[in-house]
């Protein structure tokens, strides 16, 4: 079989073109996603990608599912996870219904307002998220710490890693990474042409694929999709598919079988 994992990251497996718009790994194909997938129609059996379109407009993400489309033969599954705009809105509604004398309502609505709103808004590297995950690590918040884990795996407590020698640095370069580079390096210097008090509006200091332009639940997911021509689209648990034997490949899991991304929705949808 055929299989493409768009906007990959780091997550790939055996088996699986994968692409992004930055690579640091051989298996990993530079591609800018906006400019099309470069396969010729009716070239895959499968189509997969979690944790990419919700950070494009809806326009952009409608067209990545349409390249999708074009490049998954007849009866191909397409696979979408994103996170799910609805679990946080629950939670976010659960806790401010909490009574206000509540003793760790305060530290938890702070942090499920983050959750739900930070990567919408933010303008900066990892905006309020990465503050809150520093205060944990120097002890505040440690009321919530364990609820905190629970609701995503990106919170860690253990300090942070020191910095890399000069030398590890040049070791770990490649010409893709020294691309990339120089593309921020040239967009911080235009930056710094303009005044002060206009770079926020006019810069975001965010890099790709860290800012949310959109968020989904299973309705409007499952929407988007069929907009871009897929049928028998549906959510399943993040342990089923209809893609055979995809557990065996742990892109929506751990090596241990529990859930890699959690609080998201898995959509798979068809094309005649």
């Amino acid at each position: 079989m055929r299989k493409l994992n768009f906007g990959c990251g780091l997550k790939v497996a055996p088996g699986w073109d994968n692409i992004d718009f930055h690579s640091n790994r051989p298996e990993v194909k530079r591609v800018n996603l906006l400019n099309g997938f470069p396969y010729p129609d009716n070239h895959f059996d499968v189509v997969y990608s979690s944790h990419v379109i919700e950070h494009f407009t809806r326009d952009d993400a409608r067209f990545l599912l349409k390249e999708a489309y074009r490049t998954l033969k007849p009866n191909g599954i397409l696979r979408i996870v994103v996170p799910d705009l609805a679990v946080t809105c629950r939670e976010y509604i659960r806790i401010l219904e909490l009574p206000d004398d509540d003793i760790p309502k305060l530290h938890l609505h702070e942090w499920i307002s983050i959750e739900l709103l930070d990567q919408l808004v933010r303008t900066r590297h990892t905006g309020e998220m990465g503050a809150f995950f520093q205060k944990m690590r120097n002890g505040d918040f440690r009321d919530i710490s364990d609820y905190v884990q629970s609701r995503t795996q990106y919170a860690s407590y253990s300090p942070p890693i020191g910095e890399k020698s000069f030398i590890d640095k040049l070791r770990g370069v490649n010409l893709q990474k020294l691309s990339t580079k120089l593309d921020y390096f040239y967009v911080r210097l235009v930056t710094k042409l303009l005044p002060r008090g206009l770079r926020e509006l006019v810069f975001d200091g965010t890099g790709i694929g860290e800012r949310h332009k959109w968020m989904y639940d299973y309705f409007s997911l499952t929407r988007l999709c069929e907009s871009a021509g897929f049928v028998d689209c549906k959510s399943l648990p993040y342990n089923e598919s209809q893609i055979p034997q995809f557990s065996r490949d742990c892109l929506d899991s751990n090596n241990d079988g529990s859930v890699y991304k959690k609080n998201s929705i898995y959509v798979e949808g068809i094309k005649l």
